[in-house]
């Protein structure tokens, strides 16, 4: 059975497009197609990449990426399964469906409140893309078969299908933990404001070299954010790891990071916005599946989640001195990290991985077919 993949805006390893729903469906039998902005054609991993034209601005995909992806879709037999993963690709999937293909449509993201946080939109243009992008949306749910990536998505999409974006356990089988002296700090994933990276960054000004060596971002960051992170810490600048070339990084590389022997906990200390105080991070699971304590924002949602499986420490992002202090509290108790790292593990061996998650993917194709 022929399915075709598609993206308008995603990296062409998006470890949920590509690692996890692509390579799972390769592995269960499927002949999968990923149309994607990339620099050719190629087969990796089972995958056949089909290279979109790739743009460095947004308004690139209206005008190249998305009619490129419209010209080789309706080259596909009827029988296709098309699966797309953007909210501008709605249109062209409601299309789809109209002339009788299978559609799916993945929704990774709230995409309502993503639109509201971007500041660098003016509150009418805000306003107006929030109540397009609601109808789109509404009318998706309603003709086109859905996925949703996180569990509260279901108050809008009541009727979609939970696969939530939790972590393949192929890289952490046989991970080993052992972290004598741990004395630095991780985060891995994007790199922006809203997910914390001044909060991050600034840890090394109020935490003394004796007690941390210092921090590493892994993950894709703005070279204009890069150089405000470096001024905000001019003096300690040689305790950051961080890259500052806005390239995307691929999951292969975070995963070797993780495996590194001086981790003393992962970061996910974010300031509070409607956008991510509800969500469970795909960080939280990935750290817990390293063996990584976690040190999180206490939103409530984040507490009510992480609290009871004993795996971090939360603190109120504005105040440095509880950052401080579960900083100390880990750094002074192997006793308290070893419980930590092996309630992490165990929760996502038993609940939280992907290897579960795909079976309700494979329930939905079979179903199409």
């Amino acid at each position: 059975m022929k399915v075709v993949q598609l993206s308008s805006a995603h990296y062409v390893f998006d470890n949920r497009i590509f690692n996890k729903i692509s390579k799972s469906l390769v592995n269960n039998g499927y002949d999968v197609d990923l149309l994607i902005q990339h620099t050719k054609d190629e087969v990796v991993d089972g995958v056949n990449v089909i290279a979109l034209p790739k743009v460095s601005g947004k308004l690139g995909r209206p005008f190249k990426v998305i009619p490129s992806l419209f010209r080789k879709v309706i080259e596909y037999p009827s029988k296709t399964i098309f699966h797309f993963h953007d909210p501008e690709l709605i249109p062209m999937g409601l299309l789809l469906r109209f002339f009788g293909y299978k559609v799916i449509y993945d929704i990774h993201e709230d995409s309502v409140t993503d639109i509201e946080q971007k500041n660098y939109l003016n509150p009418l243009l805000k306003k107006i893309s929030t109540i397009v992008l609601k109808k789109l949306e509404s009318l998706a749910h309603k003709k086109l078969n859905t996925i949703i990536a996180e569990e509260y998505y279901s108050e809008r999409f009541p009727e979609a299908i939970e696969v939530l974006n939790y972590p393949s356990l192929n890289w952490a089988k046989n991970f080993v933990v052992k972290r004598d002296s741990p004395d630095r700090l991780l985060y891995t994933g994007s790199i922006t404001e809203d997910r914390g990276a001044y909060y991050h960054v600034s840890i090394l000004n109020y935490v003394d070299e004796s007690e941390l060596s210092g921090v590493s971002l892994v993950g894709s960051c703005n070279p204009e954010l890069f150089k405000k992170l470096i001024k905000n810490i001019s003096k300690e600048e040689r305790r950051l790891e961080l890259n500052g070339d806005g390239k995307s990084v691929p999951f292969d590389k975070i995963v070797k990071s993780y495996s590194k022997a001086d981790w003393l906990a992962g970061l996910a200390i974010f300031p509070k916005t409607r956008h991510y105080s509800r969500k469970r991070l795909t960080k939280f699971f990935e750290y817990m599946a390293a063996g990584l304590p976690i040190i999180y924002s206490d939103f409530p949602e984040w507490k009510a989640f992480l609290e009871p499986l004993n795996v971090g420490i939360s603190v109120n992002p504005e105040k440095p001195e509880e950052v401080a202090q579960a900083i100390s509290s880990l750094k002074r108790s192997p006793e308290l990290r070893t419980q930590m790292s092996n309630n992490g593990q165990k929760a996502v061996s038993l609940n939280y991985n992907w290897e579960r998650e795909e079976n309700k993917l494979f329930e939905l194709y079979e179903s199409l077919t």
